[in-house]
């Protein structure tokens, strides 16, 4: 099996990431199962981590985001991998990838959370980046679990102290996630901590953060990987996905061409 990973260009630049992510998988990889790791344009720039940070905060900027998904996802298929992983807490493009490629492709925050309901009663994301907030409360809202999560509990702590962390010294992103995390537990009940960015689930494997306090600090590289590899199987077995539907009926190949070109012919309405 050949699984695409695709994420965001800030986290997937950091240096050193890919391979922390690969690691991760490696305890749970299985003989046979190749996996590859792709930021938006995979540029290791300091501006593109820089725009791609602050991109996310803008409805209209994180379109930009998800055309480049979408273009990528389509990459995987013609290359010949199985499935796609966004591994993108707000599961950027997601639903549309699902209408315009026939491999099975599955999204971070929806897998967590899907995962988190057979593990206990209440879940919670902790994360960074509170201006996200929107986002993820229209993910969770999309599943329709809103009577399964609590509010999101923002850790006290940035972009800089995760990549402290990243690089061995992460005392005070271990202290931001448990304050955050008991607050959620004692404010709103919460059973399962699901890690926010993908960065804080790297994190927590690496210090070995499996629990706090009786409630479930869930690893998602396990059930992403189990869930690609399940859907993989189902799809060589004949079971694909439903193309009824606004979100899941895959367009008319030579429609979407000829409104490819009519954009890209300028012939669209101007100002």
């Amino acid at each position: 099996m050949r699984i695409w990973e695709q994420g965001l260009v800030a986290t997937y630049s950091l240096a050193g990431y890919k391979e922390f992510v690969l690691e991760h998988y490696g305890a749970y990889q299985r003989p046979g199962t190749e996996i590859v790791i792709h930021g938006v344009l995979d540029d290791a720039s300091p501006a593109a981590a820089r725009i791609a940070g602050r991109a996310v905060n803008y409805a209209y900027l994180h379109r930009f985001h998800d055309t480049q998904i979408l273009e990528n996802v389509r990459r995987a298929e013609r290359e010949g991998f199985d499935a796609v992983i966004i591994g993108v807490l707000q599961d950027s493009g997601l639903k549309e990838a699902r209408s315009i490629v026939d491999i099975p492709v599955i999204g971070y925050g929806e897998v967590s959370m899907l995962t988190a309901c057979m593990h206990g009663s209440r879940f919670t994301f902790v994360a960074i980046n509170p201006d996200m907030d929107p986002l993820v409360r229209a993910m969770i809202r999309d599943q329709g679990l809103e009577s399964r999560a609590a509010p999101t509990a923002y850790m006290d702590c940035g972009y800089q102290d995760l990549g402290d962390a990243v690089a061995g010294r992460p005392q005070r992103f271990l202290a931001a996630f448990k304050a955050a995390a008991r607050r959620a537990m004692s404010e709103h009940g919460v059973d399962v901590l699901l890690p926010g960015q993908t960065i804080i689930a790297e994190l927590l494997w690496r210090e070995g953060v499996r629990e706090m306090d009786g409630a479930l600090v869930l690893d998602p590289r396990l059930p992403l990987l189990r869930m690609a590899e399940m859907l993989i199987d189902m799809r060589r077995a004949g079971l694909g996905v439903s193309r009824r539907g606004f979100y899941w009926a895959k367009p008319p190949s030579e429609l979407e061409q000829a409104v490819r070109a009519f954009y890209a012919s300028g012939a669209a309405p101007r100002d």
